[in-house]
């Protein structure tokens, strides 16, 4: 091609065409401009395509990790919640609660903390490279990095309230810490601090203990820390809620990544303390995450879990339907019989279909 436009400019030279000649050689040059601007602009698109499906992928990575985040968030709350609850009936005592329970939640207060699981998202948000060219682009991480600040000042624990030495108290008064429950690992873990493990003796202490003007004192700051701990978690739950939607709005085909859903239970085989594992389920839409099975259920309990372990599992509080809960309750199986069971891990609901024979 080359050496085609070079023998026409030859030609008009040699016939002295000089007129055309310049039109000609301007042509040329401005073909050849032309030319490498249309490379540019294409090699440019490829890179932005490249970078878009490299943002997106990044972002579907941090679309689980808040998800995990929320969840974790929402619990914390509750768990403050719950725990404030508790020492309101403490500090009330009134018979109200059943006396060989109560060594047992006064150091139930104890295993609430602020700070829960470490956040996946910080690490994984230090891999999201925006092109600043992007306004959207630029927006989002800009809001997902106000996020990770959020998250690095609540855990800074500013609010400077010595926590209370609840757990030194109850030592001193011979109030033994609870034991283990490992027959109930679908719960993460729980404690026996029933009349089979404190005596009386351990149930007088705790009466006396709670007549203490120090101690009870330790109790009310510790309401107050816990208090505080819950507001700062339902922050975090909303701000993650948010970045969620705002994901969701830029990206809409995100979706949840989660692999190896099952369910487990004394409905059907047990739990791990009897060496039992999940069931796989089929992931029916892999968009919304749903999954589904038929089986066979007893009249027992049931949760769901990925990977046959308990890093991550949802139980709920109510059946044939109800929420997905994450880390919560076990399900209630009231009625043995065929089911078809649905988890939807988007909308975090499931639903228990019984069928006819």
């Amino acid at each position: 091609m080359i050496n085609i436009f070079r023998n026409i400019r030859k030609q008009l030279a040699h016939e002295k065409k000089f007129d055309k000649y310049f039109r000609y050689a301007f042509g040329e040059v401005v073909l050849i401009m032309l030319g490498i601007f249309m490379a540019l602009q294409l090699q440019n698109w490829n890179e932005n395509r490249k970078q878009e499906i490299q943002f997106k992928t990044t972002l579907e990575q941090l679309y689980n990790t808040i998800t995990d985040d929320s969840w974790n968030f929402d619990n914390a709350a509750k768990n403050a919640q719950n725990s404030v609850n508790t020492i309101d009936l403490l500090l009330n005592y009134n018979d109200s609660i059943p006396a060989q329970s109560l060594p047992m939640d006064m150091w139930s207060i104890m295993l609430s903390r602020k700070n829960g699981n470490t956040s996946e998202t910080l690490q994984i948000l230090k891999n999201l490279n925006y092109n600043s060219e992007n306004i959207e682009q630029t927006k989002l991480s800009n809001q997902l990095q106000s996020y990770a600040t959020l998250i690095n000042n609540k855990n800074a624990d500013y609010f400077n309230v010595v926590n209370p030495k609840i757990d030194e108290f109850l030592l001193k008064n011979n109030i033994a810490f609870p034991k283990l429950d490992l027959g109930n690992q679908s719960l993460g873990f729980l404690y026996i601090g029933d009349s089979t493990y404190y005596d009386k003796e351990d149930i007088l202490n705790s009466k006396n203990l709670l007549q203490d003007k120090t101690f009870r004192a330790h109790l009310k700051s510790k309401r107050t820390l816990l208090s505080y701990y819950k507001l700062d978690f339902q922050v975090l739950h909303n701000d993650a809620l948010a970045m969620l939607k705002l994901i969701k709005n830029y990206y809409p085909g995100v979706k949840l990544l989660f692999q190896d859903v099952g369910i487990i239970g004394t409905s059907i085989n047990g739990f791990d303390d009897v060496g039992a594992h999940s069931i796989p389920m089929t992931q029916t839409n892999e968009d919304e995450s749903i999954w589904e099975i038929e089986m066979y259920l007893k009249e027992g309990r049931v949760k769901f879990r990925c990977r046959d372990s308990w890093a991550l599992n949802w139980g709920g509080n109510t059946i044939p339907n109800g929420e997905a809960i994450f880390e919560g309750p076990d399900i209630h199986v009231n009625e043995s019989g065929n089911y078809h069971i649905i988890l939807n891990l988007t909308s975090n609901t499931y639903e228990f279909k019984k069928k006819n024979n």
